[in-house]
């Protein structure tokens, strides 16, 4: 667990950067979450945000540190690189959920009506939603070659998966439907709905939990192929 707990001290020593990290989220969605916006709006905003934060803060880091050898120095060690992915990623998925729980229980408090079981939900559909990102996040960092592309990138696909999974608009046809019950991020939008009570994208389904965890896992599984993208100078 050695780069799960460098993750961790690296994070507490960086005080700066988690102060933004946590302030920044309560600055910019607390003003959503009180708003007089219609639910589906601010279902659309929050997951936007989420997702973004995580793929991002995923991405751009491991391309920094290919960049500058410090992850070729990692494998050198001996470090298993299915290892250092499911450890770094694990480590990013749980810090996020830390720096956004203050901007999370905000979100809760707007929603007096919520349910503890919608609370609940939530929680899961934002662990899962997290755990997908980060993973997602390093395998992009894996496909360009600078942090501007690495953001083009984490950009592209999330609004892709996003719209998949119906936060901006809601799945009617058969085909959208088909992929919205794929979509790694349909669980998320559904928690959200929830929670404001939306009534949009019915029940949580368990489908697009399978979809994202399976995902995770042939990423992890094939992490000894794509990670030589990351071997110095090969991100030059």
């Amino acid at each position: 667990m050695t780069i799960w707990w460098l993750a961790w001290r690296s994070a507490a020593a960086r005080r700066r950067l988690f102060a933004w990290n946590v302030s920044v989220p309560v600055a910019l969605l607390a003003p959503v979450a009180f708003s007089a916006a219609a639910a589906p709006h601010r279902v659309a905003v929050f997951g936007v945000f989420f997702v973004f934060f995580a793929t991002f803060g995923s991405a751009i880091p491991t391309v920094r540190d290919a960049g500058d050898g410090w992850l070729d120095t990692v494998f050198q060690t001996g470090v298993s690189r299915s290892s250092w992915l499911a450890q770094t990623a694990l480590a990013a998925t749980a810090l996020d959920l830390v720096q956004l729980l203050p901007v999370t229980g905000l979100l809760l408090a707007s929603a007096p009506d919520a349910s503890p079981v919608s609370d609940l939900i939530l929680a899961g559909a934002m662990t899962v939603a997290f755990l997908f990102a980060n993973f997602l996040g390093v395998l992009l960092a894996a496909l360009v070659r600078s942090l501007a592309e690495a953001a083009l990138a984490s950009a592209a696909v999330s609004l892709l998966l996003l719209h998949f999974a119906g936060f901006f608009r809601t799945p009617v046809t058969a085909w959208t439907r088909v992929a919205a019950s794929l979509d790694p991020y349909t669980p998320l939008r559904v928690a959200l709905a929830r929670v404001h009570a939306a009534g949009a994208g019915g029940p949580p389904t368990l489908l697009p939990t399978l979809v994202a965890l399976g995902t995770v896992l042939a990423i992890a599984l094939t992490a000894r192929l794509w990670t030589r993208r990351f071997e110095w100078p090969a991100m030059r």
